[in-house]
Parts: structure tokens; C-alpha cells; sequence
């Protein structure tokens, strides 16, 4: 599939606008997990936005967007899984993850407005 540059910047600038939302409605979800670090649905929730964020990131060839968020998802999967629990460590972990992901977002967001 090709696009033509302006395309491509709308491409872009929507993927950033939604990824941008997602992260922050995430930084909510995760105060939830913390107060409930059982609730399936939330952590499926969250895994789900990841993945999401992961999944446009590939399409458009931001790839360390896609190895950052892989790994976050990995955690988040084994949470799901109930192979690891949501402890204070663990949730540090996913927020510094969290936190990369929101530079490399704001590095595409400079790059793309250049």
C-alpha cells in the first residue's frame, strides 16, 4: 500500500492523537490496578490499549515504539495470566515503561511537525 505524504501525515497525526489519549487514560487505570490489582477486566483493559498503541506503532514502522511496548505487554499478559501478581515493583516497572512510551511518542510528535 502507498500513500502520498499528506496522507501519510494524517496517518501520522491521528495515531498520535489516539495514542496520546490512550496514555492518558491509562495513567487512571493504573491508579485502579493499584487499588484493585485483581481486577481481570481492568488489566485486560489495559493489555488491550497496549496493544493497540503496539499494533499502530508497527504499521507505521516505529519500531522502537513496538519493542517498548512488546515488553510492556509481555508483563501485562503474564499479570492477566495470574503468572506473576500487580506488586509495587512490578507496577513501577510498567510505568517507567509507560513513561518511554510517552518520549518516543513525543519524539515522533517532533519529528513529524518538523
Amino acid at each position: 500500500m502507498s500513500f502520498q505524504a499528506d496522507e501519510m501525515d494524517d496517518i501520522i497525526n491521528d495515531f498520535l492523537a489516539e495514542a496520546t489519549e490512550s496514555l492518558e487514560q491509562l495513567d487512571q487505570k493504573f491508579i485502579d490496578l493499584e487499588k484493585q490489582p485483581n481486577d481481570t477486566a481492568l488489566l485486560n483493559d489495559i493489555f488491550r490499549s497496549i496493544h493497540t498503541i503496539k499494533g499502530a506503532a508497527g504499521f507505521l514502522g516505529f519500531q522502537q515504539m513496538v519493542d517498548t511496548t512488546h515488553c510492556t505487554e509481555d508483563v501485562l499478559n503474564k499479570l492477566r495470566k495470574g503468572e506473576m501478581k500487580v506488586s509495587s515493583g512490578i507496577m513501577d516497572t510498567i510505568l517507567k515503561s509507560v513513561d518511554l512510551i510517552k518520549l518516543i511518542l513525543n519524539n515522533i510528535k517532533e519529528r513529524n511537525n518538523r
